[in-house]
């Protein structure tokens, strides 16, 4: 039921990352806190201790990725970037719309952005995760974390955006990505970020959601697919990406396109480990064949295609 003259407004969902080297601890420790990402059998009360575990045993190494790309993660500022372009497009229908930024493991967190928004006077929301797939990992959480704030608020209508792996605006602007920047004489990888074979056997839809957008996205080009920033001792969704990039490499000729399918913009899986860590990870001669699709970062039209989105939720709210 919708509420009778209520101003409407969105929440850009993203994981976060530090905004310095100092904010890696915490960052990891908010990470391996979560039992959407590492359940342990012993129940949640083991859950801190561990986390407080693994984030000192891999603090330093992620600390030294993050000093490569400059000390911190840009995600927050391109996230921030495209709620600024869905707010200035919205508004030419929706003059009161406001569009935060919510992250899961980095402020500004999602329990501050719904209380920002509720503060600001908006009873209706729409929660659009920057996951073009749905992965219980990462747009399940996310949504996991909302629900625990609006459960202790009253009034408030939600929207929930589960995916948009193969909206026609996403395919068509990842297409048009592909097409202005790939090589004729590249061969066209989609790398996606793995999750755990185990996620896959319990109905997790990420991995088919990835293939299929690759499937579109890809057209009538030959493509290939695997999956990166596995780590840990469990059974990873692969093919590797190091792995198939060295087996591509070996057995075609020319360049390796690689497109981060799962991604929407720059962060630590584009900036540290595609483009520093997969390069370094082949011989010099081959590591400059590697090039890597820009990320959409702070191009309106990715903003144009969040619009679309939000404006059918509207619409569909408004026909209840």
């Amino acid at each position: 039921m919708v509420l009778a003259n209520e101003k409407y407004c969105a929440i850009l969902l993203a994981m976060g990352g530090p905004d310095s080297i100092d904010g890696v601890r915490r960052f990891l420790y908010n990470i391996f806190s979560d039992r959407a990402i590492i359940r342990l059998p012993g129940g949640p009360l083991l859950q801190k201790p561990f986390a407080a575990l693994i984030t000192t045993l891999r603090r330093k190494k992620v600390e030294q990725h993050y000093g490569l790309i400059g000390g911190g993660s840009p995600l927050l500022k391109w996230t921030e970037a495209q709620a600024t372009h869905l707010e200035r497009i919205m508004r030419s229908t929706e003059p009161e719309f406001r569009a935060y930024v919510g992250m899961r493991y980095y402020q500004p967190f999602i329990d501050s952005a719904i209380r920002q928004a509720v503060a600001d006077g908006f009873r209706r929301i729409c929660f659009v995760p920057m996951y073009p797939q749905y992965c219980r990992a990462t747009t399940g959480s996310s949504f996991e974390s909302a629900g625990k704030t609006l459960n202790a608020l009253n009034g408030i209508e939600t929207s929930f955006v589960k995916d948009y792996h193969q909206d026609p605006a996403y395919i068509g602007l990842l297409r048009r990505y592909i097409a202005d920047h790939i090589r004729a004489d590249e061969t066209l990888l989609f790398s996606a970020h793995s999750i755990p074979q185990k996620f896959v056997d319990d109905g997790d839809p990420y991995v088919e959601q990835v293939k299929r957008a690759a499937l579109l996205a890809a057209g009538d080009r030959k493509y290939y697919l695997s999956f990166q920033s596995r780590t840990g001792p469990v059974q990873w969704v692969g093919p590797d990406t190091v792995a198939e990039t060295r087996r591509l490499l070996a057995m075609k000729k020319g360049g390796l396109f690689v497109v981060p399918i799962s991604f929407v913009c720059d962060h630590i899986e584009t900036l540290y480990e595609i483009d520093i860590e997969l390069k370094g990870m082949v011989p010099a001669e081959d590591a400059a064949r590697i090039r890597r699709m820009p990320m959409f970062n702070d191009d309106p039209a990715f903003g144009q295609m969040l619009a679309g989105i939000v404006r059918e939720r509207m619409t569909q709210h408004a026909a209840v």
